[in-house]
């Protein structure tokens, strides 16, 4: 009776170590040949044989004496019997789940060998900070920005900053949570903050984008100013990216004049040059007045610049059966040794 229980508390063991083993790992592990599990029924076959059944075959003599023989059971006794034989039985198990083969299984998803590339032009003048989106415009647009990026998992992404200058803050990337870091530490007076050149901007833009080999090349130009500043006129730097196959689509941050105390005539985005500029290469002009106007633009791009791809991946397995077979070749190593050496039964 006692065989038996231990037999089936090793055969419940065995199947919750498998369990787990695929439960912690999840799509990460699992086993080539699970059908091997069924050869579990050898081992624990041979366990019951030795233990439960062995008797029942051999040939025994009753004496007439024999029930005042004291039955004594020391330590070593049991260890001789049971410990070589368990260890044979776990080598039998382990060789067991080794033919199953138990592999690590990793996942590598490829991006599309064509998307769309794209540059985030940022206004960081000083007119940025006014407070008629919330928390500001500024912020506003980084968190726009961030929720874009977040949406465009297959698309190379970059980030230009101006103001007075231009500057190329993260080229052409498909490590988001990098860009997304960029984005987040950018800040009004990264360059001078008091005047907006659009053109330079532009022309930064879009000499990073020239060489690109994707099928799509796109810019999105947000700003709540007028140009004033810089070497490079804006309909010339637009007409340089429509040459490029370059689209522009601009967005106007900055709520009508008068609306607020945050908003005035002197400080009002010209719009006509901002229309220019998109039908020059093709894009659209958006206006937004508060921040939900500004993320329903970024929505609104996101769905006319659509990636369309079939994503792929790579699996490489990594096998694990090498040393569970050597744990098994120890068990069954140490059993031999201990039935052959140590403890050894004497007639």
């Amino acid at each position: 009776m006692a065989a038996a229980i231990l037999c089936a508390a090793a055969l419940t063991f065995t199947a919750a170590c498998a369990l787990i083993f695929t439960r912690i790992a999840g799509e990460q592990a699992g086993f080539m040949t699970p059908w091997a599990f069924v050869l579990l029924v050898i081992p624990f076959g041979v366990f019951l044989a030795q233990t439960v059944f062995r008797g029942a075959f051999a040939r025994r003599i009753n004496y007439s004496m024999a029930r005042l023989k004291v039955q004594q059971a020391s330590l070593r006794v049991l260890f001789t019997r049971w410990l070589p034989l368990t260890l044979y039985t776990a080598a039998l198990i382990l060789m067991t789940v080794a033919l199953a083969r138990p592999v690590r299984i990793d996942r590598t998803v490829l991006p599309p060998s064509e998307g769309i590339d794209i540059i985030l032009l940022m206004d960081v003048s000083a007119s940025m900070q006014k407070q008629d989106f919330y928390p500001s415009r500024f912020v506003a647009a980084q968190q726009t920005a961030a929720r874009f990026i977040s949406k465009r998992v297959s698309d190379r992404i970059g980030v230009v900053a101006f103001a007075k200058a231009a500057m190329l803050q993260a080229p052409l990337t498909l490590d988001h949570d990098a860009l997304q870091e960029y984005i987040s530490s950018l800040y009004l007076g990264i360059v001078d903050p008091n005047y907006t050149a659009i053109g330079d901007a532009l022309g930064v833009a879009a000499n990073h984008l020239k060489d690109s080999k994707a099928k799509s090349k796109v810019i999105i130009l947000l700003t709540d100013g007028d140009s004033n500043a810089g070497a490079i006129e804006p309909l010339m730097a637009a007409k340089a990216a429509a040459a490029y196959g370059i689209r522009v689509y601009t967005v106007g941050t900055a709520s009508a004049p008068g609306s607020n105390p945050y908003s005035n005539q002197a400080d009002e985005i010209n719009e006509g040059l901002m229309m220019e500029i998109a039908e020059l290469t093709g894009g659209k002009y958006y206006r937004a007045n508060n921040e939900s106007e500004l993320t329903k633009i970024y929505d609104t791009i996101n769905e006319l610049e659509k990636t369309e791809f079939s994503p792929s991946s790579t699996v490489s397995r990594t096998d694990y059966f090498q040393p569970v077979l050597l744990l098994a070749l120890l068990c069954a190593a140490l059993g031999l040794a201990l039935e052959k050496l140590i403890l050894i039964k004497v007639p």
